[in-house]
This record gives structure tokens, C-alpha cells and sequence, in this order.
């Protein structure tokens, strides 16, 4: 009996991972070739998985080599996607899973094996290189299933005087020291007593239900850094609908919004750009939730 339930377990969880499977997301990505003078090459990482109410990153922690190659089986071995950008439908492509990912940059990324043109948005630039610091074209979000739109209608806006101000005051809050390199001594910090004025609001997009996100900058380096030189990276608040502002994350741009598991509210997904760290953190449920896939260049 013990030996039955143990075999009915297993058959469960499987059934259970592929049902995580429904709904896959992944990226289209520009990626510079990975040896000098090898030419860039598209390829879509798969990241995300849908799990019930939850979303889910696939595997991405590899510590060595033999990761690369065995990691490989937790991903689907080919898979059609529907690309798409700001609500709309731009193709489809198909990517398979290699063998091995071969190096840490690399986890997740499949092959494009279908025939025909990818789809591409405007010309490479650096703004959607974040570590490698290449032109790449920007990024697009695949999806297994074809939901794309943006019901929440993401848009770019001016914030007013009143949210900016409450925007920098939650900054201030959550940054309430903050130092520079000393001009006497280069190796040593000392204290930024920095106004609120400082600092700005640099992009901001809203939606109709009255959410809005911000990113924020300031030039100045966390005090209980040991080294010096480390400026913080622009982080990102939220306003909810109620006017409450809270912290997101820092180190990270906004890639794209839309309904991608069809529920009638819009994910947001952020491109990771940290110091050899690359990756995606999507945010969903009015952002009271997020997943994170997170890789390593090095």
C-alpha cells in the first residue's frame, strides 16, 4: 500500500508540473555573439511559468558546469510562442532547448527554429543592454498562450507636484543616509546631507485603474558601502490606487504590461540591470506579488 501511494504521489506531481506548464512566458532576445567579431543572434529565454494563482521562475540558479547540461531538463524542449509588444500581436516564432546552456549568462535561453523574419522593435541601443553594455534590440515578451493585451493601458505620464513630492519622500525613507566620495580622500565616503529636491523622477507611467510607478534618481552611494564608488541604482516605487507609495526594487527597466495569463489585470515586467546580474522580475496582483529570475554574467 505505502509502495502505491509513493507511485500515486509521483504520478500527481507530474501531472501537477504539467499543468504549471499551461502558461509559459518567456523574452525575445538580442544577444552579442559570445566570442570578438562573432555576430549578434536572437534567441528567447524562457522565465516564467503560471502555477495556480502564482507566478513561477523557472530554474535559474547554477552554481558550476554540470548544472548547465542537467538544468536543461527542467525546461521544455521546444515550445511556440506569440510575440508581442505594448498590447499587440507582432508573430510567432518556435524555440527549442539545447543541450547544455554553456555558460551562466546563458540558463534559459532556447534556439529560434522556425522559419521567417523575427519580429523586432526599433533599432539596437544601449538602453536595452543593461551589464553588457552593447546595442541590443529590445527585448519582447513571448508567451505559450496568445494574451497580449494591456488592459490596464500602460502609459507614460507627467506625475504632478503633489505625487513627485510623495514619491521623493518615500525615497527619503527609504534612503534616510546617504554618502559621496570624499574629494580629500577618494577611497573614503562621506555624509550627503541631500535636499528632497535632488532628487528626480526620471520616467513614470500610470494606468487607468490608478495604479503608477516611478523611477527615481539620485547620484550618491549607500553609506555602509566598504568600497566606495557604488552608486545606487534607480529604484522604482508604486502608488496604489489608495495614494499609498512603497518601494519595488532597484537596478531594473521596464520592459512591457499586459494580461499575459488572461485574468483581466496586466503583469508589468522589468529587464534585471545590475552589476553582473541580468534576468526579469514580474510583478503582478497590483504588484502585492512578484517573481524573479536571476542569472549571473560571471
Amino acid at each position: 500500500m505505502a509502495r502505491f501511494l509513493l507511485i500515486l504521489s509521483a504520478l500527481l506531481s507530474i501531472c501537477a508540473g504539467a499543468t504549471a506548464q499551461e502558461t509559459i512566458l518567456g523574452v525575445l532576445e538580442d544577444n552579442p555573439g559570445h566570442y570578438a567579431g562573432d555576430p549578434n543572434f536572437r534567441s528567447v529565454r524562457t522565465v516564467f511559468a503560471k502555477n495556480g494563482n502564482e507566478w513561477h521562475p523557472l530554474a535559474d540558479d547554477c552554481p558550476d558546469q554540470k548544472c548547465l547540461i542537467a538544468v536543461t531538463a527542467r525546461y521544455p524542449r521546444e515550445l511556440t510562442w506569440t510575440v508581442s509588444f505594448d498590447g499587440s500581436d507582432l508573430g510567432q516564432v518556435t524555440s527549442r532547448t539545447p543541450d547544455d546552456f554553456r555558460w551562466y549568462s546563458s540558463i534559459g535561453q532556447g534556439e529560434i527554429v522556425s522559419d521567417g523574419l523575427v519580429p523586432t522593435v526599433g533599432k539596437r541601443s544601449v538602453e536595452f543592454s543593461g551589464y553588457i553594455g552593447a546595442p541590443l534590440y529590445r527585448p519582447l515578451i513571448t508567451n505559450t498562450k496568445p494574451y497580449y493585451k494591456d488592459p490596464d493601458a500602460w502609459r507614460p505620464f507627467n506625475p504632478s507636484q503633489d505625487l513627485t513630492t510623495r514619491l521623493r519622500q518615500e525615497f527619503r525613507k527609504h534612503y534616510p543616509k546617504l554618502c559621496r566620495t570624499s574629494e580629500a580622500d577618494e577611497s573614503k565616503l562621506e555624509s550627503f546631507a541631500y535636499r528632497d529636491e535632488d532628487v528626480e523622477v526620471i520616467k513614470a507611467y500610470t494606468s487607468k485603474r490608478g495604479l503608477s510607478i516611478g523611477r527615481m534618481h539620485l547620484q550618491a552611494i549607500e553609506c555602509n558601502y566598504i568600497e566606495a564608488g557604488f552608486d545606487i541604482e534607480d529604484p522604482w516605487f508604486v502608488v496604489d490606487v489608495r495614494g499609498s507609495v512603497r518601494y519595488l526594487d532597484a537596478g531594473m527597466w521596464l520592459v512591457d504590461a499586459g494580461d499575459y495569463d488572461n485574468d483581466g489585470q496586466s503583469e508589468v515586467l522589468f529587464s534585471l540591470a545590475s552589476d553582473n546580474v541580468g534576468g526579469y522580475e514580474l510583478f503582478y496582483d497590483d504588484f502585492t506579488k512578484r517573481a524573479r529570475f536571476q542569472f549571473n554574467y560571471h
